[in-house]
């Protein structure tokens, strides 16, 4: 086999060989950065495949770049434009305006104010006349809003006053004072009913204890007559504990609550006698 230094043609191969696959190595490099570039077959196929490649990327590359810098071109070419037609439009207002008279710039400056406050786009008559339109529509609205606000105020201040004269009605009424003597009443109410729990107690002892020492000779009958009038008993106890703290319900006028007082008192003393009979009589027995 020959060496390449034998054969100039061969060695001039071999050295375009080596700048193609420093190219190739170049643009794959840039290609897969920051990867390192796959592994690969080295041989002519494979280095020709990737020149052809390298190329048509480097053309589309270029390609890209060259529309970039046209689209720039254009854009700005097209701001260039516009500036000097916005130049040109300010230099003609100018124009127009110093040429008006008086009346002219006052009308002139009547429109620019409608157009503004309206918010138009333009000072045509069709976009200023449905402006005007709009705003019509907007007042009668916010009218009708503003007599609904102002019914409704209204109608709340007349209750604001109502409410004030109830206030100051409960404030000054006596039948709506605590009565005075409340907590006494409390007091008392709260220890009579202590006292009739205990009685309630003792009772029942006592009518367990007399269960227990009845004589033999007792009846079924008698035994079910005094167990029923011994539940009877504790009944009324328990309905007076409820009436008891009725109590707490009485109204708050004193003459009316005094009245009520004293008809439960009598009442309760009417049960009380009633109880201490019925009790003496099952002692008897």
């Amino acid at each position: 086999m020959d060496s390449p230094l034998a054969s100039p043609t061969k060695a001039r191969q071999a050295a375009i060989q080596a700048k193609d696959w420093a190219y190739v190595n170049s643009w794959l490099n840039r290609h897969y950065a920051p990867n390192p570039v796959p592994k690969f077959e080295r041989n002519e196929d494979t280095l020709r495949a990737l020149l052809a490649l390298a190329a048509a990327n480097e053309a589309a590359d270029e390609e890209a770049a060259m529309l970039h810098h046209a689209r720039e071109q254009t854009i700005e070419g097209f701001k260039a434009r516009e500036k000097r037609e916005e130049m040109q439009k300010v230099e003609i207002l100018d124009g127009v305006e110093h040429c008006l008279d008086e009346t002219g710039a006052g009308n002139l400056e009547d429109l620019a104010e409608t157009v503004a406050v309206l918010g138009t786009l333009g000072t045509k008559t069709n976009d200023v006349g449905q402006s005007i339109i709009e705003l019509t529509k907007e007042e009668f609205e916010a009218q009708g809003q503003m007599r609904r606000v102002q019914s409704l105020h209204g109608y709340l201040e007349r209750e604001l006053v109502t409410l004030r004269e109830l206030l100051d009605e409960l404030k000054s009424d006596p039948a709506f004072e605590t009565p005075a003597n409340l907590p006494a009443l409390t007091s008392e109410w709260t220890r009579s009913t202590k006292l009739l729990n205990s009685k309630v107690t003792e009772y029942q002892d006592r009518t367990t204890a007399l269960e227990r020492s009845s004589n033999k000779g007792a009846t079924l009958e008698k035994v079910m007559l005094e167990e029923e009038e011994v539940s009877r008993m504790i009944e009324s106890t328990k309905s007076l504990e409820i009436k008891m703290k009725m109590f707490h319900d009485l109204p708050k006028d004193i003459s009316n609550a005094r009245a009520r007082y004293q008809d439960l008192e009598r009442e309760l003393n009417q049960l009380t006698q009633e109880r201490d009979s019925m009790f003496e009589n099952l002692v008897d027995r």
